[in-house]
């Protein structure tokens, strides 16, 4: 058995050792070398600026981790849809929180639903919904979580979540020197990790089918 888990665990790093995986990690790091440098050396503050560089690469980043999570709940046959649902729609949630809906330039209703109220009764109606349908399922759902939160992928995204932690204590801490850049690039380093883990995750493998 500890046998099975070690080979099992070693499958799941290799998984994330792949030339795709290393490439983004390898643009994030340019991007962040970029941001840091024009920010440090050419005092070009702007660039984290709303609806600059920074966030834009963050709500870009989200976009596609969410139609990759969403992908297999249309095209695959898995047990696991509803997490995939899950995280797909947390996705969606960040998005509207980086985005402020109501300045761009589309139809009322869409300003409405995704910002201020409209936008706070979606995602809770989103997340009761996904949930509801889990406590219909719990005993299935249960063990599927467990299998997440103890598999690389549920450890990158725990840990995501705590870079996102991370990002609310530098917006509050005026005192360090370009506390908002700090903030940003946590979050999109945590927006990263989403999308690797998407990429691995919502792999049509058999384990998953059978789980």
């Amino acid at each position: 058995m500890r046998e099975y888990k070690t080979h099992e665990m070693e499958m799941m790093i290799k998984d994330y050792i792949n030339k795709r995986n290393i490439m983004i990690i390898m643009i994030f790091l340019g991007l962040l070398s970029y941001i840091a440098y024009s920010v440090y050396v050419l005092n070009q503050t702007s660039i984290y600026a709303e609806n600059r560089l920074l966030e834009n690469a963050q709500v870009f980043i989200l976009a596609l981790a969410g139609l990759i999570f969403s992908a297999p709940v249309v095209y695959q046959k898995r047990t696991d849809k509803l997490l995939l649902l899950f995280f797909a729609f947390l996705c969606l949630s960040f998005i509207l929180r980086e985005v402020d809906v109501e300045d761009l330039n589309i139809p009322n209703i869409l300003k409405y639903i995704g910002s201020g109220i409209g936008r706070n009764v979606l995602v809770v109606a989103g997340f009761v919904g996904i949930l509801s349908c889990a406590i219909y399922n719990l005993t299935h759902y249960k063990t599927v979580l467990r299998n997440f939160v103890l598999s690389i992928d549920g450890v990158l995204m725990i840990t995501a979540g705590m870079l996102l932690f991370l990002g609310e204590y530098f917006e509050d801490a005026h005192s360090l020197s370009h506390n908002v850049l700090l903030e940003e690039a946590t979050e999109l380093l945590s927006y990263v990790l989403i999308l690797l883990v998407a990429l691995t995750y919502s792999k049509d493998t058999k384990n998953r089918e059978e789980m």
